[in-house]
């Protein structure tokens, strides 16, 4: 038996989701600042595309890093924008405040949690812009006649 194409881009979605969001909790609770060394790193990307980084390196990763928690937010919560904020600010809250409480190795801050609440929602609302213009084409052709029906052909069911 065969799975259909739509099921199987279901199935890697669901994977990639899954992997993503257990990288993110590795980030999230890893002991110590996961970017510890990265200094260099950081001093050469500003260098290279200074505009990459308005907000400072890290609050910059920290928007990217949540951008696909936010589409899988904007997937699992469709039409429920309110909700979908509450959930995109919460997480990082929470994250951070189990950082501050037990993990002496990481501090806690405010600019994260703002920082990733805008990613989730900057994915969330990016997710929805790629979507709302295919589902306004899918009601655009469901409404459309038929050629039969434009050209004024009737079928048989049809009562004069």
């Amino acid at each position: 038996r065969t799975t259909p194409p739509r099921d199987r881009g279901r199935s890697l979605t669901a994977v990639l989701a899954s992997g993503y969001l257990v990288l993110l909790a590795v980030v999230m609770f890893w002991p110590e600042h996961i970017d510890a060394n990265a200094g260099p790193v950081y001093e050469a990307m500003v260098r290279l595309a200074p505009a990459a980084f308005p907000f400072g390196v890290d609050a910059t990763l920290n928007v990217v890093m949540m951008v696909p928690f936010g589409m899988i937010l904007a997937t699992v919560l469709p039409g429920r924008p309110f909700v979908l904020l509450g959930v995109a600010w919460v997480v990082p809250l929470s994250a951070e405040i189990a950082q501050g409480l037990f993990l002496p190795g990481r501090t806690s801050s405010a600019v994260d949690v703002a920082a990733n609440t805008l990613g989730g929602v900057i994915g969330a609302a990016g997710l929805a812009g790629v979507r709302r213009p295919a589902d306004v084409d899918a009601a655009r052709t469901a409404r459309s006649p038929s050629p039969g029906r434009r050209a004024g052909i009737r079928s048989g069911r049809e009562r004069s």
